[in-house]
C-alpha cells in the first residue's frame, strides 16, 4: 500500500507527496521505489496500487506530454484537457496487463498548474488573474477524471489517504490560519516541505501498514518542477548524538525496481505500492 498527496497551493504552484514503501505478495514491506515524478511541462504524477501498471501509467503520461525539439518555448499543460485525452490511453494500459496486475487495481494522481481563468473570475475588474493549481485522480478500470480546481485543495491515493487520523492531523494546513501558510510568505517551497515533514512525524508516531516516513515532494508552477524529500537532522530531546533522517536509495523505474527485487532474492510479480 502507499500514501500520495496532491494539494494545491493558496499562490500558483501545486505539491505532492509520495512515500516509498512496497508490499509484496508475501506480505514483506521495503522502502523500495519513487512512486511521484515530473511527466511533463509543469505537471508531475504518481501512483498506487499496482507497482508495474503504475510505472507503465506514468511512463505512459510521460510520452504523452512529450514536447517536439522544434516546438516554441512550451507553456503549462491544461490538466482538465490532459485528463480527458490520456483516459484512453489508461485504460488500454490496464485492460492489456495481465489479471494479477489488474486484480491489485491502479490508482493516479496528477498535479498541474493550469491558466484557465474562471469567467465570472476573469470579468471582475479588480481580480487579479493568476495561475492556479488542479488536481486530478484517476481509478481503474475506468479512469474516469476526478478534478478539484480550487486553491487549498487536497486529494489522496493509496491507504495513507484512507486513515481517518492522517487525513484530519493534514486539514490543518489547508486553513488560511495555518502556520505553514504563514511560513509560505518568507520562502516558496516551505508549504509542501513543512508537509512533508509532517506526513514523517504522523507516520513515525502512527505506523499504518504500506506507508513510509520517507516522501519525495515534488512542486510544479509556471515555468520550473523542483523536487525534494523531507530528509532531516533531528536531535533527541534527552541530548545524545544526532539522528540523520535520510531517503533510501529506491528505484526509478520497473527495470531497476525488478532488479532490486531479484538483487534482494523477492519476487516482483503482484507487489503493490
Amino acid at each position: 500500500m502507499t500514501w500520495v498527496i496532491g494539494a494545491s497551493s493558496i499562490f500558483d504552484y501545486g505539491a505532492m507527496m509520495s512515500d516509498v514503501r512496497v508490499t509484496f505478495s508475501d506480505g514483506t514491506e521495503r522502502d523500495f521505489i519513487q512512486k511521484a515524478y515530473p511527466v511533463g511541462p509543469y505537471i508531475v504524477a504518481g501512483f498506487a496500487d499496482s507497482v508495474r501498471i503504475g510505472f507503465q501509467m506514468l511512463e505512459s503520461l510521460a510520452k504523452f506530454l512529450i514536447v517536439p525539439p522544434n516546438a516554441p518555448q512550451p507553456g503549462a499543460w491544461e490538466p482538465e484537457w490532459v485528463a480527458e485525452h490520456w483516459n484512453p490511453l489508461a485504460i488500454q494500459i490496464f485492460e492489456s496487463a495481465d489479471e494479477l496486475e489488474q486484480a491489485l487495481r491502479s490508482q493516479i494522481l496528477l498535479v498541474g498548474v493550469s491558466n484557465k481563468i474562471d469567467p465570472e473570475v476573469a470579468a471582475n475588474p479588480r481580480a487579479v488573474l493568476m495561475p492556479h493549481a488542479c488536481l486530478v485522480r484517476f481509478s481503474s478500470p475506468n479512469f474516469d477524471p476526478l478534478i478539484k480546481n480550487k486553491r487549498l485543495s487536497v486529494d489522496h491515493i493509496g491507504s495513507g489517504g484512507g486513515v481517518e487520523h492522517y487525513t484530519k492531523m493534514m486539514q490543518h494546513h489547508f486553513e488560511l490560519s495555518s502556520e505553514t501558510l504563514k511560513a509560505e510568505m518568507a520562502a516558496l517551497g516551505m508549504w509542501p516541505k513543512m508537509l512533508g515533514s509532517s506526513v514523517a512525524r504522523l507516520v513515525a508516531e502512527h505506523p499504518h501498514q504500506g506507508v513510509s516516513p520517507h516522501v519525495h515532494i515534488l512542486v510544479c508552477r509556471n515555468g520550473e518542477i523542483f523536487t525534494m524529500t523531507n530528509d532531516e537532522t533531528r536531535f533527541p530531546a534527552g541530548g545524545g548524538e544526532p539522528i540523520e533522517f535520510k531517503m533510501p536509495d529506491v528505484a526509478r523505474s520497473y527495470q531497476e525496481f525488478t532488479l532490486k527485487c531479484r538483487t534482494s532474492g523477492i519476487a516482483a510479480e503482484g507487489a503493490v505500492a
